[in-house]
């Protein structure tokens, strides 16, 4: 009896001195930054992955994201140091087809690229953050409901960063970019990043005056080609770049402000020229609709209001005159 009295004490004791939920995540998330410092990416998504997804955790959170960045070759401080000066070279942002990690080797595939996939899973960890529905459009509006004002600045300056190398990335593929910025300069045999068969006259009409090398409405990518790929398969890898571009205008101007320019002062100025390629869009094409403004990856592959001709509008009007 007086063993079993011992037994049960010892297990109370055990447990109550044990860590609290709380102090569960503190402790991983430490023992994931002493990874990252070391270059350990995998360990720290382990680490993290295994405490659980802790969707109100700030601290949690920007860790998790920075370990799948780390994982795909992502570095703040390369980007500040290398990358971000070279954004609009050649313009308005040939340059960033030229981010160290848009010029990483793809073999297959963008979409199925581990490096691209793990940077958008690291985006995705900060832009759902608060734990809001994937039909919640993730905007720096709703992250501001579940954090601090300077919590909330955090996490959206590590989207921003991510999203611009992300979208780096897509630029560079898809558009042929090559090692120069230019589009169509690649090993590829496209001038446009997509096909425009389904665009209205204006539309068209637009494309055909635009600068650089993309004139028709049938020079498309591979990976993007409506002929050679489902429709489900188009729209969703046409959707990830829609909503990376309508995702850097809803937080570029705060994070900006924020940070009062300096290196952000060489993208800053995206803000207002993509506000304007909006605009012309918007009067070739009076009924673009929500493909305008559309953050959710899944509201822009699924919302019956964005349709195939409001898709191929967007990449016309505003992909197109990105890269030149």
């Amino acid at each position: 009896m007086l063993k079993c009295l011992v037994f049960f004490l010892s297990l109370n004791l055990l447990f109550s001195c044990g860590k609290t939920a709380d102090e569960k995540t503190m402790s991983a998330v430490l023992s994931a930054n002493i990874s990252l410092s070391k270059g350990n990416c995998q360990e720290a998504i382990d680490i993290l992955e295994a405490n659980g997804r802790q969707v109100h955790d700030a601290h949690y959170l920007k860790t998790l994201a920075s370990a799948y960045a780390c994982r795909a070759k992502f570095s703040v401080v390369t980007f500040f140091a290398s990358d971000i000066g070279i954004s609009a070279t050649p313009a308005p942002l040939g340059g960033a087809t030229k981010y160290t990690t848009s010029q990483l080797a793809v073999s297959g595939s963008l979409a199925n690229d581990s490096n691209f996939k793990d940077l958008q899973t690291g985006i995705d960890v900060l832009l759902y953050a608060g734990g809001f529905s994937t039909s919640t459009e993730p905007t720096s509006v709703e992250r501001a409901k579940y954090f601090t004002a300077n919590q909330a600045a955090d996490l959206n300056s590590q989207i921003l960063f991510m999203m611009f190398a992300q979208l780096g990335k897509y630029m560079e593929i898809y558009a042929d970019a090559g090692t120069t910025g230019v589009k169509g300069s690649g090993s590829g045999s496209n001038n446009c990043f997509t096909d425009y068969s389904n665009t209205p006259g204006g539309i068209q009409t637009a494309l055909g005056g635009m600068p650089g090398a993309c004139k028709v409405i049938n020079s498309s990518h591979p990976q993007l080609d409506s002929s050679l790929i489902s429709v489900a398969l188009r729209r969703t890898r046409l959707c990830q770049g829609i909503v990376l571009v309508n995702g850097i205008l809803d937080i570029l101007p705060s994070v900006v402000a924020s940070a009062g320019g300096g290196d952000l002062a060489t993208i800053s100025s995206l803000t207002a020229t993509i506000t304007d390629l909006k605009s012309d869009m918007v009067i070739a094409y009076p009924a673009i609709g929500a493909v305008a403004i559309v953050t959710s990856q899944y509201n822009c592959e699924n919302d019956p209001a964005i349709t195939v001709a409001t898709v191929e509008s967007y990449f016309a009007m505003i992909f197109e005159a990105l890269i030149q």
